[in-house]
């Protein structure tokens, strides 16, 4: 009876996560489709509209550094439950008519997105059997694409010109349910089925150079795919003669982002961690260079897609490894992890801005993503040779 519980509980779980994956990818990307909006509303100059931008990665480097000091104290539901509220609390802010009152609820939600993206990551893998960790990571990424994809047609429905509320309250009221759902669940389970075992202290990851190996692997990946996400349509634009196009790069690249993700999660079941993780590197590599290699304005969309695809797994197969190779308890001691490649996402893409106005070209300036990529690929080509000749002493590197 016990285990007819706790199979129903982690099946509630696994819906919850999906779902609040699914409306977390909305919210990640809602404020650059919502700017407009508030600019219009509070007369924000576009110095101004920037600094809602910094609220929010500063909220979610917050939240992702009390991340996991709150999964040790509350288990993995529990913390999910606390970025549900940050969440909650935050997103109506976005009705308030003062600069400085939207500024302290994006920072809300945005602290909200750094507790519960890493705590959603973490259970899909820790409830799912080992041998499925790679597929669940990838199929709850995969759940977060599609988010990401459907917030414009979300806007579009919700919002107007002139105001937000109808669109804070659906998203509002979805995380009610979400939040409805991990209760019931947290309710319903033993105390310990949705929280590590016992930890093991940090100093014993963290202090070996293996660790942060994989951490520097995160912050160049996160950097290059959000570098990609937020530079390629001014790249597009830039060389389309006559301001025209029929696709747009940006959408094709988060489209074909979810596809692999989609892709992966049943891929993984036939290849290792390695080979996955080499085979989207490499892809990941040759997309980039496709995108940079012509000045032909088609080139660039054919890159996005071979880049949508190359960088689909490489997070969420990257974070497996990690939880894989330091065994159950890493999971209490992934905040690193998540933290660089927060940071990776901020310093590449503002690297990309940095070169591309001291060389007068966007294009030099997306050489740092080409370069990040081959770095990448680098990386796990020697991880990949490191475990093949010492596999069982890998994590005493």
């Amino acid at each position: 009876m016990a285990d007819n519980g706790e199979s129903t509980s982690e099946h509630r779980l696994n819906i919850a996560a999906r779902f609040g994956f699914f409306v977390i990818g909305i919210i990640t990307v809602l404020l650059g489709l919502v700017l407009p909006i508030l600019s219009a509303r509070l007369s924000l100059n576009d110095a101004q509209a920037g600094t809602l931008f910094i609220a929010q990665f500063s909220g979610s480097i917050t939240g992702t550094l009390f991340s996991g000091r709150l999964i040790k104290r509350f288990g993995f539901d529990g913390t999910l439950l606390a970025g549900l509220v940050l969440l909650m609390l935050g997103i109506p802010g976005l009705n308030l008519w003062s600069l400085p009152a939207c500024l302290v609820s994006v920072f809300v939600y945005g602290a909200g997105l750094g507790v519960s993206i890493p705590a959603t990551n973490l259970l899909a893998i820790e409830v799912a059997p080992i041998t499925r960790r790679t597929a669940a990571a990838n199929f709850i990424n995969f759940c977060w694409g599609l988010g990401a994809i459907a917030s414009q047609p979300f806007v579009a429905l919700f919002a107007t010109a002139d105001s937000l509320l109808t669109a804070t309250l659906v998203l509002d009221a979805m995380l009610l349910f979400v939040a409805a759902l991990v209760f019931s669940s947290r309710r319903a389970a033993s105390p310990q089925s949705v929280r590590p075992d016992s930890p093991e202290p940090a100093s014993r990851i963290w202090n070996k150079p293996i660790a942060w190996l994989i951490a520097a692997f995160n912050f160049l990946n996160i950097g290059v795919e959000s570098g990609l996400g937020g530079w390629l349509t001014t790249y597009s634009d830039r060389l389309q003669s006559e301001g025209r196009m029929w696709f747009n790069a940006t959408i094709l690249f988060f489209a074909f982002l979810v596809i692999g993700r989609g892709l992966a999660s049943v891929i993984s079941r036939w290849v290792t961690e390695n080979q996955l993780l080499i085979g989207c590197t490499i892809t990941l590599m040759f997309g980039v260079g496709l995108i940079l290699v012509t000045n032909n304005p088609v080139t660039p969309l054919a890159g996005a897609v071979v880049a949508g695809l190359g960088t689909s797994a490489i997070f969420p197969t990257n974070v497996v490894r990690f939880t894989n190779l330091f065994g159950p308890s890493a999971t209490r001691q992934a905040t690193p992890l998540f933290v660089t490649g927060t940071v990776g996402a901020a310093v590449l893409s503002s690297l990309v801005g940095f070169v591309s106005t001291r060389s007068g070209s966007l294009q030099t300036g997306l050489l740092v993503l080409a370069a990040s990529a081959a770095l990448l690929l680098t990386i796990q080509v020697l991880f990949s040779s490191t475990r093949r000749k010492h596999d069982r002493s890998f994590a005493d590197f």
